[in-house]
């Protein structure tokens, strides 16, 4: 079987499962996977130059869609490049189908150009790994479709997760006469695993003064069953921007506003929970998973597709699905916590509700909140790694238009916040990226990716000249950390202005400091690549975010 027939039969087997998408860097030795994908109509082609920016574009994609997005690419430094967005679809539990071209086993190791050691490139950060077998003569005309089958079922169990294909190519790499009409399959569907008995749980959790933590979740469904499951306990929630609880049209009588500011003003040691249900992975507050790494004697109940407990003290770890065992257990419990727990939490986010009332603007939180409020129903959020979704955390307080929040809390990394938005956006999701100066640095070629793909995206980005949140971390402190030393290689202030860095893009740019015009902008979906910057001070952002931590420490009496 010639490259371009295995190339074409893979390609065609992939849509048969359900493939929608691939990203395509350009590269010789992947002329073939370009040239197969190129004849099957069913897939959409998305060109990205650079492999780094298309790896986080495809994640972004398949996080949006639900669905597994394949990328492609050369032999060589260009299949590295790939390496940070498996890492965090790794982490994230989305699925990629990553196709990497190389050399065929005669020329690994011997000096031959563009030629590099791709034999399990990523490690354990990926589902499975696999060798192809270099297409010849003698390859039988079902391997190709074998191949697509076992990627795709090894991307798509849960957990769902990143694959690595290497794909060995012999010159020549395409060949004139090579039409063949594929093996069509069948789609793949996830098997669902039996759950286990959850009545023991549901026991636990009845009458008990309970709180429930819902972290990152990519489960349209989960936040309508975890609301469900609070009202039934009696349990308020301490939500993660990305669990979906926090923006939508699910009941949210039991849902915290400012679940991240109460537990940084001690109210977690003020209302004690008997017992903790914890679904998902840690969540982005720090102040909340640092209160449960501290306190393993309080009952602490994880439930998430995989076991991981990153604080190190839960006493119960359950292996299934978060939305499954909130239905289930809402069913079972046979009583409430004790009259008047949840009011009394809803009744201090509500005092910390309104000592937050007023930010001043231009600020990063006030900026936060704006961005939130603005988005159009239906929109998606994809945040920066750093303060931004810190600051959705703690100020954007919660609302009933429905809001797609999206981010790379998976790694954590900044490096590929903007590609992945761009994935967001070609699912055909109105976007928003809302991502820090150093962030945006990093993933400068996005804005141009967008540009040529003409993804209508709109990104804010806070400029405070560096990076702002290292002066929430002790190395600040002079006395740990030469102030010039913490400046020049901490902070590091770039000096950039990225309104005509991005209009050379291509993008349209804007810089405004009047809420008004950027709520205008922000409500108001655009048509090409569109950035909006604010500016911002670091040193007045710290001294911030202390005022406002002591006005609701005040607010809800704690001194």
């Amino acid at each position: 079987m010639p490259n371009r027939r295995f190339a074409f039969t893979l390609a065609s087997s992939l849509a048969d499962l359900g493939l929608e998408h691939v990203c395509i860097s350009p590269g010789s030795r992947n002329t073939p996977l370009i040239a197969g994908f190129a004849a099957e109509s069913r897939i959409t082609k998305w060109p990205v130059l650079d492999e780094r920016s298309a790896g986080f574009f495809a994640l972004g994609l398949a996080r949006a869609t639900g669905l597994p997005v394949a990328v492609a690419c050369t032999s060589g430094t260009a299949a590295v490049e790939y390496h940070p967005a498996v890492v965090e679809a790794d982490l994230s539990d989305v699925p990629l189908l990553v196709l990497t071209a190389d050399r065929p086993e005669e020329l690994r190791g011997r000096g031959a150009p563009q030629t590099i050691d791709q034999i399990s490139l990523y490690g354990t950060a990926v589902r499975m790994f696999a060798d192809a077998l270099v297409p010849d003569e003698d390859t039988p005309a079902e391997a190709a479709a074998e191949t697509a089958v076992d990627i795709w079922a090894h991307a798509t169990t849960s957990p769902p997760g990143p694959v690595h294909l290497n794909l060995p190519f012999r010159e020549p790499l395409l060949e004139a006469d090579w039409a063949v009409a594929p093996p069509r399959l069948e789609r793949i569907e996830r098997s669902t695993e039996p759950h286990p008995d959850l009545a023991p749980i549901a026991a636990d959790l009845t009458g008990r003064r309970g709180l429930i933590v819902a972290g990152r979740s990519h489960d349209p469904d989960f936040p309508a069953a975890c609301a469900e499951l609070a009202a039934i306990a009696g349990f308020p929630i301490i939500a993660d921007p990305l669990s979906g609880l926090r923006f939508g049209t699910h009941r949210q009588d039991h849902v915290l506003a400012y679940g991240d500011r109460l537990a940084a003003a001690g109210v977690l040691d003020m209302l004690r929970p008997e017992v903790v249900v914890r679904f998902g992975p840690i969540p982005t507050s720090k102040p909340t998973w640092t209160w449960l790494e501290r306190h393993p004697d309080v009952n602490q109940i994880l439930i998430d597709i995989q076991s991981r407990d990153a604080t190190s003290s839960a006493r119960t770890i359950l292996e299934i699905d978060p939305g499954a065992a909130a239905r289930s257990l809402t069913s079972s419990i046979t009583a409430a916590a004790p009259a008047g727990w949840s009011k009394s939490w809803l009744d201090l986010d509500t005092s910390a509700a309104e000592a937050l009332s007023q930010l001043e603007f231009p600020s990063e939180p006030a900026i936060a909140r704006l961005v939130t409020e603005a988005a159009p129903n239906g929109s998606a959020l994809t945040l920066g790694s750093s303060m931004p979704i810190r600051d959705v955390d703690g100020f954007a307080g919660k609302h009933t238009r429905h809001l797609r929040m999206f981010g790379n809390r998976g790694a954590n990394g900044i490096d590929g916040v903007v590609s992945s938005g761009l994935g967001a956006a070609a699912a055909g999701l109105n976007t928003i990226i809302l991502v820090g100066d150093v962030s945006l640095f990093h993933d400068l070629n996005a804005i141009g990716t967008a540009a040529q793909l003409g993804l209508p995206v709109t990104v804010v980005v806070v400029n405070n000249n560096g990076g702002g949140i290292f002066h929430f971390l002790p190395q600040s402190d002079e006395s740990i950390l030469e102030p010039d030393v913490f400046e020049r290689f901490l902070a590091t202030p770039h000096g950039t202005d990225f309104v005509p860095v991005a209009e050379s893009l291509g993008a349209e740019a804007y810089e405004t400091a009047d809420p008004a015009e950027l709520r205008t902008l922000v409500s108001n979906p655009t048509e090409r690549p569109r950035l909006i910057q604010v500016r911002t001070d670091r040193a007045a952002n710290l001294d911030l975010h202390r005022s406002l931590d002591e006005a609701v420490r005040r607010a809800v009496g704690v001194t």
